[in-house]
């Protein structure tokens, strides 16, 4: 039979390397592309800010916020300088919020129709795409 001492030793190692682990990928998580798959556009905010995914098949557009900063990003989507929807990236860093098709009403895109999606943090950036599928 082990001793106490030894099992309270055990555990309070194995704690402590969990704790260590769960820390560390945390801390240098950045946040993965969402949803998988592949996108027909992606970009950065000049500033690091906020990474955009645009799926034209299911009009899906998601943002992360890729930066500590306590900024969320708002994004904007319309034909032009019209807004269709706008929404905002909850949560903080590592965070992303996405809207589709699939939510119906005007996130449905009309297809072959110019569409541009506008996100800022502390920066802003701005690009068209044809909903061509």
């Amino acid at each position: 039979m082990k001793s106490r001492m030894g099992v309270r030793a055990a555990v309070a190692l194995s704690s402590g390397a969990l704790a260590v682990l769960a820390f560390h990928g945390t801390a240098s998580a950045a946040p993965a592309p969402p949803g998988g798959g592949s996108w027909d556009h992606t970009w950065s905010g000049a500033a690091g800010d906020f990474k955009v995914y645009v799926k034209e098949y299911g009009d899906v557009i998601s943002v992360c916020d890729t930066k500590k900063d306590g900024k969320s990003p708002t994004v904007w989507v319309g034909p032009g300088s019209t807004t269709r929807y706008k929404f905002t990236v909850p949560g903080g860093t590592g965070s992303c919020a996405t809207k589709s098709a699939s939510l119906g009403g005007k996130y449905n895109l009309p297809e072959g129709q110019k569409f541009t999606v506008t996100a800022c943090s502390w920066g802003c950036g701005a690009k068209p795409f044809v909903n061509d599928h």
